[in-house]
């Protein structure tokens, strides 16, 4: 704000008389065209060339009073001493949006007494530029999420409206960009770019973002439309600059659990199943599942000879062949009935295909689409005798430490299964072990019966348990052909090998050592990670145990968080176990000139562990962990090295103190982490626009150090301030930790500058009145001008404005009633001029006084 001064009863009459007519002209001196904000004070120059006479002078604004400057009207009074006179012209802080506006103020005589005329340039103009976002802020109308659903089979537009508040001069064009997901928004929305234009005068515009039917099934996906840049002047509202668009869940996906199934031709009703909402077997939903969900499927059966036939072989028990879902079911069994026709046929299939044109609702067909069914081969009297075919491809183990009686091994009777047959078996080891069979598993031979109608039996095996850590053991089983009765039939396959897996952890039970500390040594020449592992149960064979140790700084203990360059290794270490060693030891050594943060974490991961010296023919039980498979080591502050920095980064404000000569600013270091000696050294320098301003008479010291002992967590910096009576404005010192004497003791991030402020002291910008011979009072007639001088003591270091206002009906009676003056740094005294107006209204005589204004 402007400084007000106050007069009371000052009137300065200045009379203009002549003996002789005088030749002279007035005009304005040097730039007449200003392109100002506001808040600006113009300064008019007004010179007079030719005869040497006494001259008032007015400036006043062309047109109409639009509120845009502090007083419309300015005089000034030219002696005929003075050659040229400033006048001021104040812009006001309206805090209206407004375009740049031009205005002109013309230059009038008061008088054309003495032959003074106006000469050229005798106009000026002043641009006011746009101000108080005249152009406008944008934003979005709202920032509530939107949720839309994927249009199905169409495209559809989500509109989105922006506003533009404040003022609405000019064209204004704002660019937009969309993200999120997790997918691509180009592959849900169009477009995901691109740029909106807001004629003049507009308030408010919709732009449309499409929707796309992708028909891909997906989860609930939130996008972000965001306003990332503003052309035109405007500016965006960083609080309404973005919008949350959600589509929901949609395209649930439709498929069967299997393409193909076997079936043997006496298994009745059979059930296939299609599912909603899964892309695999077992796979999280995915899709909406709240609307009901319809797809049409057909039968197909060909006509050869491995074709099953409808309503021969088998039967749709469905009487219409459309599968729904409704809301939340993700299952539903398509049912078919398998005629047992008692011929002896091979194998049989038929198709049934879900149609993609007769999905219904929002959900789409992903594979497998169809089904395959075979009917097995079937009507051997009294049935083909063999081993099931599954442990064919996938061998058959028996864990010895979970298991006492195994069923697992099935035999299956193939065609007819007309009376009771039976056929001899028996076990023997596949290797060269001669120890008996009875030692692992019993019985080691007997007699499988079947009886009439039964397809199938399983053989039971006694499992024998032991303590004793043993590897892998194989086994064969084999159908006796020569036993058979009952007319049956063996074929194959009639052998097959199944294995005893390794027991009691054969190759170890590995673990952290639970009665050793892993711990984090530091010592005066190197620091490491001590960790400790045991190996449990048998000790056969060479093991690697692979880990991963990753240093995280304080905060979560989060792996992505990992930083390198601490440990003096790769993340990723192998411990190996030779045959007989239970225990291992494992050092990690730390880089000499790693930082240890205060509260930092290792991380410790046992990833896998491996056998190196055995291949085993199944995959083995161990190696395995046992106990938990991470450790996190925490660094304790008498580890930790220092992390030095300031308690607190904001501005430091002191005065230069008056009572005294000095006084003392103190700032509080601290260092998390108390580990070793730390030296910090700091340096002091203006900043600013002042530098030159500051001396060292003003504070010291301007650097030094502070050292920090070992355990020593908090230290200070003193600044002296001293006291002078120079009249001096604000002065911004910069204190900076500039380096630390070692390597691992570093300063820390965001806390290494504080601001030091001097406040503006001993009256920098001045002290004003009018001067002594300004002081009235002055009687004048109508027509006259007086000339009032305000002067500036003490500092004269800063620009001030001055606000006048003449009382109690200046604005009335004058020109130049009411404006503000300008004093320039350095600038010690400013004249204004007062000229009361000729009105033609008989009044008497009238007391004014000048006063604080508005």
């Amino acid at each position: 704000m402007p400084t007000v001064l106050t007069l009371a009863g000052l009137i300065l009459a200045l009379s203009i008389s002549s003996a002789r007519l005088e030749s002279a002209e007035l005009r304005f001196l040097g730039q007449t065209d200003f392109v100002v904000n506001e808040t600006t004070v113009v300064r008019l120059v007004v010179e007079r060339i030719g005869d040497p006479v006494n001259v008032t002078t007015l400036v006043l604004l062309e047109g109409d009073d639009t509120g845009d400057f502090e007083a419309s009207t300015a005089a000034a009074f030219l002696l005929s001493s003075e050659a040229s006179k400033t006048i001021f012209i104040a812009v006001r802080d309206d805090e209206l949006p407004e375009a740049d506006e031009t205005f002109v103020f013309n230059l009038r005589l008061q008088s054309s007494s003495n032959g003074v005329r106006l000469g050229t340039p005798n106009r000026a103009t002043i641009t006011i530029l746009s101000n108080d976002n005249a152009f406008g802020i944008i934003s979005f109308n709202s920032t509530k999420q939107i949720v839309v659903d994927e249009p199905r089979g169409r495209s559809q537009y989500v509109p989105l409206s922006l506003v533009r508040e404040k003022g609405t001069y000019g064209t204004v064009t704002v660019n937009f960009e969309i993200s999120g997901g997790p997918n691509s928004a180009l592959e849900d929305l169009s477009p995901d770019q691109g740029n909106i234009t807001i004629p003049p005068g507009r308030a408010m515009v919709v732009f449309s973002i499409l929707i796309q039917d992708d028909q891909i099934p997906e989860d609930d996906e939130v996008f972000t439309v965001k306003l990332t840049g503003v052309a035109g002047g405007a500016l965006l509202n960083p609080n309404g600059s973005s919008v949350e668009l959600k589509i929901r869940r949609n395209d649930s996906p439709l498929r069967f659990s299997l393409s193909l199934v076997a079936v043997a031709e006496n298994a009745g009703v059979i059930s296939l199943t299609v599912t909603r909402g899964s892309l695999a077997d077992h796979s999280r939903l995915v899709g909406s599942d709240d609307t009901e969900v319809s797809v049409d499927y057909v039968v197909v059966s060909g006509e050869g000879a491995g074709s099953a036939t409808p309503a021969v072989d088998f039967v749709d028990l469905q009487t219409v062949h459309r599968v729904t879902f409704p809301p939340r079911v993700y299952e539903v069994p398509l049912l078919f009935r398998v005629n047992d026709d008692k011929v002896p046929e091979i194998a049989e299939s038929f198709q049934v295909v879900l149609l993609e044109d007769t999905v219904r609702g929002d959900a789409v067909l992903i594979p497998p689409k169809a089904i395959l069914v075979t009917i097995e081969p079937n009507d051997k009297p009294h049935g083909v005798l063999s081993i099931s075919s599954s442990p064919l491809t996938q061998p058959i183990s028996i864990n010895e430490d979970v298991t006492d009686r195994f069923d697992g091994i099935s035999i299956v009777r193939n065609g007819g299964n007309h009376g009771d047959v039976s056929v001899n078996w028996t076990i023997s080891r596949n290797s060269s072990d001669r120890s008996p069979v009875s030692d692992d598993l019993s019985p080691e031979r007997g007699m499988l019966r079947f009886r009439a109608g039964q397809m199938s039996t399983a053989l039971l095996l006694n499992i024998t348990a032991d303590k004793l850590p043993e590897e892998a053991e194989a086994f064969v089983l084999r159908l006796l052909p020569d036993t058979v009765q009952g007319g049956a039939e063996v074929d194959e396959p009639m052998e097959m090998v199944f294995y005893i897996q390794d027991s009691d952890d054969v190759y170890g039970l590995f673990l952290f050592h639970p009665e050793k500390t892993q711990t984090i040594q530091s010592r005066p020449d190197s620091r490491f990670l001590s960790l400790s592992f045991l190996r449990e149960g048998g000790t056969l064979g060479e093991v690697a145990l692979s880990l991963t140790a990753l240093y995280i700084p304080a905060g979560p203990v989060d792996p992505g968080l990992a930083r390198d360059r601490v440990l003096n290794a790769s993340r990723s270490t192998t411990v190996l176990f030779s045959q007989g060693q239970d225990q291992a030891r494992l050092t990690l050594p730390i880089r000499n000139d790693a930082f240890l943060q205060n509260r930092a974490h290792f991380l410790i991961q046992l990833d896998r562990v491996d056998l190196v010296s055995i291949s085993t023919p199944i995959p083995s039980v161990s190696p395995r962990f046992g106990g938990a498979l991470n450790l996190t080591l925490t660094v304790t502050p008498d580890i930790a090295n220092g992390e030095i920095g300031f308690t607190s980064n904001t501005t430091v404000v002191v005065y230069e103190p008056e009572d005294t000569n000095t006084s003392t600013v103190t700032l509080s270091l601290r260092r998390d982490g108390t580990d070793g000696q730390a030296v910090v050294f700091w340096s002091l320098r203006p900043i600013g626009d002042k530098q030159a301003d500051v001396t060292p008479d003003d504070l010291k010291p301007l650097s030094g150090s502070v050292v920090f002992l070992t355990g020593q967590s908090d230290a200070v910096i003193n600044v002296t301030i001293m006291a002078d009576n120079i009249p001096e404005v604000n002065e911004t010192l910069l204190l900076t930790l500039d380096r630390t004497n070692v390597e691992n003791q570093i300063l820390k991030p965001g806390f290494t500058r504080r601001e030091i402020v001097i406040v503006e002291n001993d009256d920098p910008g001045g002290v004003f009145e009018f001067s002594s011979f300004s002081r009235g009072p002055w009687y004048i007639n109508e027509g006259e001008a007086v000339e009032l001088s305000v002067i500036r003591t003490k500092g004269q270091l800063l620009k001030q404005l001055v606000q006048y206002a003449l009382i109690p009906s200046g604005y009335t009676e004058f020109y130049g009633a009411t404006g503000v003056l300008e004093f320039k740094p350095g600038e010690r005294e400013v004249l204004v001029a007062l000229v009361a107006r000729p009105d033609e209204v008989p009044e008497v005589q009238l007391q004014c006084c000048l006063c604080p204004g508005s």
